[in-house]
């Protein structure tokens, strides 16, 4: 994934063109902070706009490809974007003339498949190494608030404002104990699993090389950190946490002389998970109900090592099954989603990410996608080895974190596409950028 850092042409760049580089920076920065804040508005300050503010990011991811465009740095020619861009047009042209999908569900299909995928290629051309470890002071100084949201929100009965749903009705899904399952500021419950897993990878990462964050802020995501995962009322945050831990095996193999820090990573969490229970008694509670969460779960699912597995085995499984039953051009772009559907008048959602392919596009089409999303992961997680071969590290802890979102997830739902694109251009900016 070879991807230069500078164009030929940067000699001759105006002054202008280093202040609109700058301004492109700005919007990525306005971008981060939109996914993170979008279902604050959608929820609590501007719920009449809901519908409206699933796309609120797209003028932003627009604007970046016209500065882009204009001075020469669109990737264009990005192997992986015109073979997403190929795809893209042929289930468009499948959905008109064979599904004759409503066209305002065909286009919202094609924007999720499409128009934000260029943004981790951008990213990982104008941001330098600094950047993206100031993305990571930002997720660990926001983890603070995030888990006092998410700690109110578990505290607080089903019906309170602080969980309400998107739109201003309804609430959050529930989960063991007459618990809801926390959202943080987000819309659902995947938002605070994503955030929560970057800010894992950003705090191994910090643990691993001293002064890379202060102290203070360091431990203070820590204990944000350990304190939501008991709090959110998911096991995803956990399971999906122990992702990007698990990627401290590849330092292992690579690297086996940071096997010392490593053990001191180990060790800090576990200094802080016990300081915590003894001190805190909102940790003690999230705790004991996590307990009930597993055990509930493991009469219906089995153990949580066995739910993971199964879990992910339903998710590989799935286009096989579905295509069984849906036809062999599917019913059209778009129509899998919520949004897309309730364009058309009608009500859909795939719950399983790859599903979606099969049931808008038909088997063949559908997995071509599916295909395409197998092809980028991996050929991120050979970029991210050939960082740490250089001892670049940290850009395979977000691949833990930005990888599964972008291979599994169904990205009809905003904020899934989000974290898929921009976390998934943080590693890839992280495992290009010089780090000195």
């Amino acid at each position: 994934m070879s991807l230069p850092r500078n164009l030929a042409e940067k000699k001759v760049f105006s002054q202008a063109v280093a202040t609109d580089y700058g301004f492109i920076k700005k919007l990525i920065w306005t971008y981060f902070l939109l996914l993170l804040f979008e279902g604050a508005l959608r929820k609590w300050f501007l719920p009449g706009l809901s519908q409206g503010l699933l796309i609120v990011r797209d003028p932003i991811v627009i604007w970046i490809y016209y500065l882009c465009y204009a001075r020469g740095m669109f990737p264009s020619d990005n192997k992986y974007l015109q073979k997403c861009f190929l795809w893209t047009m042929i289930a468009v042209t499948l959905s008109f003339v064979i599904n004759k999908a409503h066209p305002f569900t065909i286009a919202y299909g094609a924007r999720t498949n499409l128009l934000h995928f260029p943004l981790i290629f951008i990213m990982a051309r104008v941001l330098t190494w600094h950047d993206v470890l100031n993305f990571g002071k930002a997720f660990l100084l926001l983890a603070f608030p995030m888990t006092w949201v998410v700690s109110q929100q578990f505290q607080a009965d089903r019906f309170d404002v602080l969980n309400v749903a998107a739109g201003g009705t309804g609430h959050q899904l529930m989960t063991s104990g007459d618990k809801v399952r926390a959202s943080g500021t987000f819309s659902f419950v995947s938002g605070i699993v994503f955030y929560y897993c970057f800010s894992v990878a950003f705090i191994i990462f910090g643990l691993l090389k001293k002064g890379t964050f202060p102290k203070w802020l360091l431990y203070t995501g820590i204990s944000a950190t350990l304190l939501a995962m008991v709090t959110a009322g998911s096991r995803a945050v956990i399971a999906e946490s122990i992702q990007v831990i698990a990627c401290i095996g590849f330092l292992a193999y690579y690297k086996p002389t940071e096997f010392g820090k490593i053990a001191t990573t180990v060790f800090v969490f576990i200094v802080f998970s016990l300081v915590l229970y003894s001190q805190v008694d909102l940790f003690k509670e999230g705790l004991d109900f996590l307990s009930l969460r597993f055990e509930e779960a493991a009469n219906v699912e089995g153990n949580p090592i066995e739910a993971y597995f199964t879990r992910y085995y339903e998710m590989i499984v799935a286009p096989y099954y579905y295509s069984f039953w849906i036809g062999a051009f599917g019913n059209g772009l778009g129509t899998a989603t919520r949004a897309g559907a309730a364009l058309a008048g009608g009500f859909a959602g795939a719950e399983i990410g790859w599903s979606r392919q099969i049931i808008e596009s038909g088997p063949i089409a559908g997995c071509l996608f599916i295909l395409w999303r197998i092809w980028i992961v991996k050929d991120m997680l050979l970029t991210c080895l050939t960082a740490v071969k250089r001892e670049s590290y940290l850009s395979i802890f977000l691949w833990g974190a930005g990888a599964p979102i972008l291979l599994f997830t169904p990205l009809g739902q905003p904020t899934n596409l989000g974290f898929a694109t921009f976390g998934c251009g943080l590693c890839l900016s992280a495992a290009v950028a010089k780090t000195k």
